[in-house]
């Protein structure tokens, strides 16, 4: 059973559709006639109507929450290493953990160890730059690159 509030919104909301029925039918030149529109419910103070890109920003924000929420997690669990050049052949990372980069020079962009060579300047002092990216220690003889090395127990 409705309540008497909502069956008068109701009946207000059929009484609206007759007139607008009949004020489009007036408006168009043509006469008044009666016109059976299915009943409609009219909003009232409680209903409000749902905005699109309010909608969308609500959403934008819980996911700008959620974003910032796994990047603090990401920075809690994983301490940021920095990493400097000790000397040319060697990286250290904030750590303090050294890695000899022989054949490679160490980046002194990055302070990393390089593991390709594009010119002479990428080997560590004393190898080689051999085409195809790789360095090699003077006397060693150069392996086209992704060659399979030859077993420790083979010796040349």
């Amino acid at each position: 059973m409705l309540s008497i509030g909502r069956r008068a919104t109701q009946e207000m909301a059929m009484k609206g559709w007759k007139v607008l029925a009949i004020g489009l039918a007036m408006a168009s030149g043509a006469q008044a006639q009666t016109m059976r529109v299915a009943p409609q419910l009219v909003p009232n103070a409680a209903t409000r109507q749902i905005d699109p890109m309010a909608v969308l920003q609500s959403r934008l924000m819980r996911l700008e929450h959620k974003v910032s929420a796994l990047e603090s997690t990401i920075s809690k669990t994983q301490p940021a290493l920095s990493f400097r050049c000790a000397d040319p052949r060697t990286s250290q990372n904030s750590v303090g953990v050294a890695e000899d980069c022989t054949p490679y020079a160490c980046a002194p962009i990055d302070g990393r160890c390089r593991v390709t060579a594009k010119t002479s300047d990428d080997c560590a002092s004393g190898y080689l730059w051999i085409q195809g990216g790789g360095c090699i220690a003077p006397g060693e003889v150069a392996q086209p690159p992704g060659a399979m090395q030859p077993p420790p127990w083979i010796h040349r």
